[in-house]
């Protein structure tokens, strides 16, 4: 019998990792389009992300759900890794008649045992520029340190005239005092970025278990919503802003009574927010403005067409 350390191991790279995900993602109904994965393995453990588009309309929690089941439970099968899918990217929503709706979300993963109500940015740049900072003046003080102590040289100019200049030059004077204020500036700057989300554009949506969060940009809700106030009668072009409490819509009104196409936007427009399940509620400001050519009336009912060579349509007693 051979040991078992002495039998070798099988590892599986990440890019084969990330090639069978996007072919489990592809076996689920739910996906539209071209598919991709990536995928990071970490001993016996992987995470996949997955990029896909959806259709639309649709209730898309519970099918981004079914596919990030299936792509974590048939990856995990077929490699014998821990998968736990917890990044989803819908960069399309597909329609039946054809047309799309481009838009991007990215699911993070979870951050203990609540979904969360926003999403919170990494904050990557200026975390690798105060790094790279702090590095940069760390490894030159080692390094002028190192060359005094070990090799005998005299110290760096900069190192000896600072050291002068700080020695002689007293708390209260001005240079001294823009140096703090400078420092202070930029200490409030990283506790802001610490403190504040970051990724105010995206908003989460509702309904999702543990371990998964998904949210729409501001881009798609405005598009969705834009989409069911152009149903209204008589409204000729439609302008959405979304905030972080609120979504702005601005129709301008062609023919039609005034008060019922109102309260007929403002229902689609609330409609269409339900449908987006977000997981804060947003208010729905409307303002509907006449056009210069506006009819209060509606157009009646033209003539009913005949065809070439035929005969006009009998009408029902």
């Amino acid at each position: 019998m051979i040991p078992a350390a002495a039998r070798g191991t099988t590892t599986v790279s990440a890019r084969a990792v990330a090639r069978i995900a996007q072919q489990a993602a592809t076996e689920t109904p739910n996906a539209v389009g071209t598919v991709r994965g990536t995928a990071t393995v970490r001993g016996q453990r992987a995470e996949v992300s997955v990029r896909l588009g959806l259709p639309w309309p649709a209730d898309l929690g519970r099918r981004a759900g079914e596919v990030q089941r299936h792509v974590a439970a048939r990856t995990g099968e077929l490699t014998g890794l821990s998968v736990r899918v917890a990044r989803l990217r819908v960069a399309r929503l597909q329609r039946p008649t054809g047309g799309t709706v481009v838009f991007e979300t990215t699911a993070p993963a979870a951050r203990g045992r609540r979904v969360p109500r926003r999403w919170w940015s990494a904050r990557p740049i200026p975390v690798v520029v105060t790094a790279l900072l702090g590095a940069s003046a760390a490894g030159l003080l080692t390094a002028d340190m190192a060359s005094v102590h070990l090799f005998g040289n005299a110290p760096a100019a900069w190192r000896s005239s600072l050291v002068d200049r700080l020695a002689t030059t007293s708390p209260a004077a001005g240079s001294v005092t823009v140096a703090a204020a400078a420092m202070a500036v930029a200490g409030l700057w990283l506790l802001l970025l610490a403190c504040t989300p970051g990724l105010r554009k995206r908003h989460v949506v509702a309904g999702f278990g543990v371990g998964r969060s998904i949210a729409l940009d501001r881009a798609a809700v405005a598009s969705v919503v834009r989409d069911r106030v152009l149903d209204t009668d008589g409204v000729d072009s439609v302008r959405v802003r979304v905030g972080r409490r609120r979504v702005r819509v601005r129709a301008d009104l062609a023919f039609g009574d005034r008060s019922a196409a109102r309260e007929q936007a403002g229902a689609a427009a609330r409609d269409a927010l339900a449908d987006c399940r977000l997981n804060r509620p947003l208010r729905v400001a409307l303002r509907l403005r006449t056009t210069r050519t506006w009819d209060p009336t509606p157009p009646a009912p033209g003539p009913v067409p005949v065809p070439a060579g035929g005969t006009e349509p009998e009408e029902s007693p």
